[in-house]
């Protein structure tokens, strides 16, 4: 039964590692730990606002408010983008601040760096392996 559970725990822990990664793509993590990484901040402008209706999970609409907002970089370089995953959504003409990294200023953020989003895919895989890790000893010492 010691080779069923190292199987099994081999297995979930390839799964769990998976889940971590794929949640966080899902969540946009990495392009946000980019935007937060060197602590660039500006003041950007809200220039248009598009709305998009969905389908959520039940089968209903929700719509989703996209803003278009335009900033400066530390040097200069005019930047435009579309927010996709922003809490707050800002009238047309408001301002906002962004995060953003020099490397990729398009992937600026609204959204303020928390502990969730940074270590989302590290807290999903450490709890994943954690289960399997005790399941497959409850696999190895009951069969």
């Amino acid at each position: 039964m010691v080779v069923v559970a190292a199987v099994y725990f081999v297995v979930a822990v390839g799964a769990a590692v998976m889940s971590g990664r794929g949640l966080d793509r899902n969540l946009q993590g990495p392009r946000l730990r980019a935007a937060w990484a060197e602590g660039l901040t500006a003041e950007a402008r809200c220039t248009a606002v598009r709305t998009e209706e969905v389908q959520d999970a039940e089968g209903g609409f929700v719509l989703n408010a996209r803003p278009t907002l335009e900033f400066r970089t530390a040097d200069g370089r005019a930047v435009s983008f579309e927010e996709r995953q922003s809490r707050l959504v800002p009238a047309e003409g408001d301002f906002v601040t962004v995060h953003y990294s020099a490397a990729n200023p398009e992937g600026a953020t609204t959204r303020a760096p928390s502990f969730g989003m940074r270590h989302a895919r590290a807290v999903i895989t450490a709890a994943g392996c954690f289960f399997a890790l005790v399941s497959a000893v409850v696999i190895a010492v009951v069969g």
